[in-house]
């Protein structure tokens, strides 16, 4: 089963990996998503260091919910990610964008 996210650049097959949640947290500017979980909870992620890790090997992670109490999360338990579908940059290039690349090509 196959199940696409509405994450840009995000797609998984059966669960979420560290590097898919760290391109969710590293995301600039921040844009709040949740974390779906196997149970069916959603773990609202609002703010960037409300989710933290160990390495990039790591299956934990650690969840700080809005009423801050901390959950721990086994990344194998993690379904999908949702957050809103990103908005165009005011320059109407897209925002995955190379950050390296400059002008339109005029």
């Amino acid at each position: 089963m196959v199940t696409a996210n509405r994450m840009k650049g995000i797609e998984k097959t059966d669960q979420v990996r560290i590097e898919e949640l760290r391109k969710a947290k590293d995301r600039r500017p921040f844009s709040p998503f949740s974390i779906r979980m196997a149970d069916g909870k959603e773990l609202e992620v609002r703010h960037p260091d409300a989710v933290a890790w160990g390495s990039d090997r790591s299956r934990i992670v650690w969840y700080i919910s809005p009423s801050d109490d901390w959950v721990t999360i086994d990344i194998a338990l993690v379904t999908s990610l949702a957050g809103p579908a990103p908005s165009p940059s005011p320059s109407g290039d897209s925002p995955a964008a190379d950050p390296g690349a400059e002008g339109n090509g005029d």
